[in-house]
C-alpha cells in the first residue's frame, strides 16, 4: 500500500492510462511481447506473469517481456506467483536514473529490481527480491 498514493497521483496527472488492457504484440509457444498501453504497472505485470505461467505449463517455459508500462510494485510478488504453481519465477524491471555511480556527479543508473523464486524440498522455497543498487 505504500505506493498507492503515487499510483493515484499518476492517474490523476494522466501519467497512466486508466482504461484498456495489455495487448500481446507478438508471441510464439514459449514467448510473448506485450504492449502495456501505458496502464498501471501492476495491471501489466499481472497480465504478463499469468501469460508466462500459461506458456510454461504448455511449452515448458514462459518468457514474457512488456513495454509501455509503469511502476509495477514489488518484483517478488510476480516471481512468487509462479512459485505458487510449483514453477521457477523471475521478474525484472528497469527504472529511471536514481543512482549516482561511483565518482559520478549525477544520477545515471536505475535501481533495476529483480526477483527469482524457486520451489525447494519439503515445502520450502527460495525467494530473492532485490535491487541492483541502493538509493
Amino acid at each position: 500500500l505504500n505506493r498507492m498514493d503515487m499510483y493515484v497521483k499518476d492517474i490523476q496527472a494522466g501519467i497512466c492510462a486508466v482504461n484498456g488492457e495489455p495487448v500481446v504484440d507478438k508471441e510464439n509457444a514459449a514467448t510473448a511481447l506485450v504492449n502495456g498501453n501505458n496502464l498501471l504497472g501492476p495491471v501489466v505485470a499481472n497480465f504478463c506473469m499469468n501469460l508466462a505461467i500459461r506458456k510454461a505449463r504448455e511449452a515448458g517455459i514462459g518468457w514474457v517481456v512488456a513495454h509501455g508500462s509503469n511502476h509495477f510494485g514489488i518484483a517478488g510478488y510476480y516471481a512468487m506467483k509462479a512459485l505458487k504453481e510449483n514453477m521457477i519465477g523471475m521478474s525484472f524491471t528497469n527504472t529511471s536514473p536514481l543512482v549516482v555511480p561511483t565518482r559520478g556527479k549525477e544520477r545515471t543508473l536505475g535501481t533495476n529490481p529483480l526477483s527469482v523464486a524457486a520451489p525447494g524440498k519439503d515445502g520450502d522455497s527460495f525467494v530473492l527480491d532485490t535491487a541492483t543498487s541502493a538509493v
